[in-house]
């Protein structure tokens, strides 16, 4: 995740981490872009507006690369999409959240559901009630 407001980083880290999603967060591009190249993860979530670069150029950066041009991409901005028409044409973007609409259980389903991932224990416990 590729978030710079700390307090807002903090409470997504810690619903998608109970929940058991492994997320990695970074505050800036630069880190962001060393992260994504050395790590090659399996999602990004990346905010569109960072102190020193714009996501946008982050993500065409990545899209005309094979290895991170492969890695899906979550848009979390609090820019409206429609001020963003760009990424309907990004090759490595699939989906674009409003901030001030996230509901953090549904993303971590959601996220979940991409990478296949099993769901934990916490979560079983509730259907199971």
């Amino acid at each position: 995740m590729i978030e710079d407001d700390a307090d807002l980083a903090a409470l997504y880290l810690l619903q998608l981490r109970r929940d058991g999603i492994p997320i990695e967060h970074v505050r800036n591009g630069a880190n962001a872009d060393a992260f994504v190249r050395d790590r090659v993860p399996a999602l990004i979530l990346v905010d569109l507006k960072l102190p020193d670069v714009d996501g946008q150029e982050l993500v065409e950066r990545w899209a005309g690369d094979p290895v991170s041009g492969a890695i899906p991409i979550w848009i979390l901005s609090n820019t409206m999409p429609e001020d963003n028409l760009w990424w309907h044409t990004a090759p490595n973007v699939q989906r674009y959240f409003l901030k001030s609409k996230v509901v953090l259980s549904r993303l971590s389903l959601e996220i979940r559901a991409t990478l296949g991932l099993p769901y934990g224990e916490r979560l079983s416990q509730r259907s199971a009630s």
